[in-house]
């Protein structure tokens, strides 16, 4: 159980907490905007109709590299946002001190050495649930360029193209409902006319 008196302040943790994830999820909106953009961008009609495999592969090896140093130095930035905050407030005495505890902390490592101010304890786990949600979105936008430069769809679909049907497939309801009337299956494309 806390001392009575150790919970005292802990507003200002919330707080300050509360406001850098905000500030954090925003940063980090923007830059995976930026990220996203610049790969469409600079990459837009070589992601589109890459002309050899070989080519695929290291388009596909090039974007996945520069994305994640890119997501790299994003998290890094939104660290120091925290670790000059730690500085300001007085609960680290150093920036040096207070990049690797807030390293530690975004990345849910958890502190060895150094350690904040009790005043500031709490600051430490609110990182810590920034960090989570940051790390969350960066493996979904990973995720998302991976489909889009995946190199070999083939691959994915069991070895051979095959031809797709020409047929739209519902998407309100009422004409999900007129398919599933009609026999069809809804959200699947009708099977090819015989």
């Amino acid at each position: 159980m806390l001392p009575p008196d150790s919970t005292v302040g802990w507003s200002d943790d919330w707080i300050w907490g509360i406001s850098l994830i905000g500030l954090s999820v925003v940063t980090h909106a923007a830059g995976l905007a930026l990220i996203g953009m610049g790969i469409a961008k600079g990459l837009g009609l070589m992601i589109e109709a890459p002309r050899h495999a070989h080519g695929r592969f290291i388009l596909f090896s090039l974007v996945i590299g520069a994305a994640s140093v890119l997501l790299a130095l994003l998290h890094g930035i939104e660290a120091s946002y925290w670790a000059a905050a730690y500085v300001w407030l007085g609960a680290a005495p150093d920036f040096r001190r207070a990049i690797y505890f807030s390293l530690q902390m975004v990345t849910t490592l958890g502190s060895d050495v150094v350690q904040l101010g009790d005043r500031w304890k709490l600051m430490g786990p609110l990182e810590a649930i920034g960090g989570m949600l940051m790390f969350g979105l960066s493996t979904a936008f990973l995720f998302a360029v991976m489909q889009r430069v995946w190199p070999f769809p083939q691959a994915m679909r069991g070895g051979r193209t095959r031809a797709r049907s020409a047929t739209v497939t519902p998407t309100s309801l009422a004409e999900r409902r007129d398919a599933a009337s009609a026999g069809a299956t809804p959200g699947l494309p009708s099977p090819p006319a015989r």
